[in-house]
């Protein structure tokens, strides 16, 4: 059971502890854990009162002593601390006061502090795609072998990541967690509060840029999870990116790394004596994917896996998991063959079928690197046998690089041979244009739609037979929708 203890508080947060003196006389006073949120604070929590820029936690103050808050953490230049300070005078079972600068900071610090107590061995997953994906791969992969947990859902930010850890059991050996950003420094920050034993960077693309500016300066953010990092630390690395692998180059840094790569790219990796993890003899159908796991650092092994959902981004997601597996002294084989109960996320490559109909619902969110990825396992699928259908939502966040971003994914349709495509979006007009002003594209262009709603009779309209449908965009579009009417239809 989780015990936080009241100095323990005052000095993760360098606050000011308050207390009646029946609780001070307590020796044997504790907190079970921490909340944000009155609505599910419980008796005896610490309750923490974040600000942002349209909300003020401090207005719940009351709510949470009303529930039997054990302590409440109130910023120094919050109007409400006068009231609550009056009942360490009144009430002898008056919370616990943490009087704070600053109580976003205080909550992070806690968690810091916390994990600083915690035996388990944190591994952190960041990137630009992918992240969920290769969290909950990794678990998978662990789980059967030591005491393990992950983030819940997309725990992944500056409240997400202090829940997870804050929520952590003190007997569990091994925690997986979500790294994620929307703006500069805060993968710095994360770290440092998670202190990675590993961890991993999926790659480094264009999302985002909106907010971080160019592709060197969304580097420069993926790779500082380095800074948190313990000093015998482990980077895995994509070594299919460009990117990560010339800031190894350039930088040097000053941490164990491995790398993760298709097969082509083993060669040139290992010849400086890297180790590295890659996967051979990759087969893909409408049910599933397997493939050979392989590692120089162990030359006579192989691998094999097995997975019963059909998508290329899972390859990357296992090879990651193997090795992290590797790197924990955990049993490979046993591993490998852990990686066939993988479940896929909602909207993230979920496969449908409706009579002879298969519907990848790829709608949770959309990038260059995942477009491609889709496009790729749909191709695979299709196997030039069946008809495919894609629809394409806009690609969000992508500041100066979206015009690029989605020419270079007009062309991805060719690659692809996607037979007709539907496009969702503001964004996708110069797909549009490209394809209005180019013949080749003349029978592949089914219609330009500002919504997905205005979309889904047309799309309903065009499918039938043995068709496979990808439906792929930012959630901004809601293009699940089109997934659903897809699936519904008839019944």
């Amino acid at each position: 059971m989780t015990r936080f203890l009241p100095m323990q508080i005052k000095i993760w947060t360098n606050g000011e502890l308050l207390q009646t003196e029946k609780n001070a006389a307590d020796s044997e006073r504790y907190y079970p854990s921490v909340s944000t949120d009155t609505r599910t604070v419980k008796s005896e929590e610490i309750f923490v009162p974040l600000r942002g820029d349209h909300f003020d936690g401090h207005h719940f103050l009351y709510e949470a002593y009303e529930r039997g808050a054990g302590m409440l953490v109130i910023a120094n230049d919050a109007p409400e601390k006068k009231e609550f300070l009056k009942l360490l005078d009144t009430d002898e079972d008056a919370p616990d006061i943490l009087m704070v600068e600053d109580t976003w900071k205080a909550y992070q610090d806690i968690a810091s502090g916390y994990r600083n107590v915690l035996e388990a061995s944190v591994i952190s997953v960041t990137g630009s795609v992918g992240k969920t994906t290769t969290r909950r791969m990794i678990y998978c992969m662990i789980k059967s072998q030591v005491r393990a947990e992950q983030s819940q859902r997309n725990y992944n930010n500056q409240v997400g990541l202090p829940r997870t850890i804050l929520s952590t059991n003190p007997k569990t050996q091994a925690l997986v967690a979500e790294l994620g950003m929307d703006r500069k420094g805060e993968i710095r920050t994360l770290s440092h509060i998670a202190r990675p034993d590993i961890s991993i960077i999926t790659g480094v693309g264009i999302s985002h840029a909106q907010y971080l500016g160019s592709m060197h300066d969304i580097l420069d953010e993926k790779t500082s999870v380095i800074d948190g990092m313990k000093s015998n630390g482990l980077l895995l690395l994509n070594g299919d990116d460009a990117l990560l692998e010339s800031w190894v180059i350039r930088d040097e840094p000053d941490i164990s790394h491995w790398y993760v790569c298709s097969e082509k790219n083993v060669g040139r990796l290992e010849r400086d004596g890297s180790p590295v993890f890659w996967a051979e003899h990759i087969r893909i159908d409408s049910d599933s994917l397997s493939f050979i796991g392989r590692s120089n650092l162990t030359p006579d092994e192989r691998w094999p896996i097995f997975l019963p959902h059909p998508g290329l981004h899972l390859v990357p997601a296992a090879l990651f998991g193997l090795a992290v597996v590797y790197a924990m002294g955990l049993n490979m084989q046993e591993a490998a063959a852990s990686a066939s109960n993988f479940v896929t996320s909602e909207h993230r490559q979920e496969l449908f079928k409706r009579g002879l109909v298969d519907i990848i619902d790829d709608t949770y969110n959309s990038s260059p690197e995942s477009l491609q990825s889709a496009l790729q396992t749909a191709h695979m699928m299709a196997g030039g046998r069946r008809r495919f259908v894609a629809v394409i939502g806009g690609m969000r966040e992508l500041g100066r690089y979206s015009k690029e971003a989605h020419l270079d994914a007009t062309n991805e349709l060719l690659c692809a041979d996607v037979d007709r495509v539907f496009l969702v979006g503001e964004e996708t007009k110069v797909m549009r244009d490209a394809m209005f002003s180019d013949p080749i594209f003349s029978s592949m262009f089914a219609g330009w739609y500002e919504t997905g709603e205005e979309a889904i009779n047309d799309v309903l309209e065009e499918v039938g037979g043995d068709d496979l449908v990808l439906v792929k965009a930012s959630r901004f579009y809601e293009l699940d929708h089109i997934v659903t009417a897809l699936i519904n239809r008839n019944t």
